[in-house]
């Protein structure tokens, strides 16, 4: 008999030492993207400052979700992503509007599912509030 585990990211079970089906998946559209990525975003999205951005963001938001925290209290740790509240594209410094790429403010943590639903749309669907400073919880 096959020893099984239970996947952090979809909940069913799959064998031990195999990678899950959906984290096979999850890669497969990741590498897809990222293949239809223009050169721009792709220097974007590997710059150091976006990735240190990243890690603080995702640290103030105490790693889960805040969508699905707020609006549907649950808890989702993974997998995680930073969604731009007001699009990147168009609020990069040009055109005249102000460059809130790496402005915390304009930044929230959320889980793949509820960033795909939001896209580029400009407004959030839950009341969000960026937290304090002294009000972050540390990820441990």
């Amino acid at each position: 008999m096959r020893r099984m585990t239970i996947c952090g990211s979809c909940g069913k079970a799959h064998v031990f030492g195999e990678k899950c089906p959906c984290k096979i998946e999850a890669a497969r559209l990741r590498n897809k993207r990222r293949a239809q990525m223009k050169p721009e975003e792709k220097k974007f999205f590997n710059s150091r400052e976006w990735k240190g951005t990243r890690k603080k963001v995702i640290e103030r938001d105490g790693a889960h979700c805040q969508r699905c925290r707020i609006k549907y209290n649950v808890i989702t740790t993974s997998p995680l992503q930073v969604h731009h509240i007001k699009p990147r594209i168009k609020y990069n410094g040009t055109n005249g509007y102000p460059d809130l790429r790496f402005e915390p403010n304009n930044l929230v943590t959320l889980c793949q599912s509820c960033n795909t639903h939001f896209q580029t749309r400009e407004q959030l669907d839950f009341d969000w509030q960026v937290p304090d400073e002294d009000d972050w919880v540390p990820v441990l």
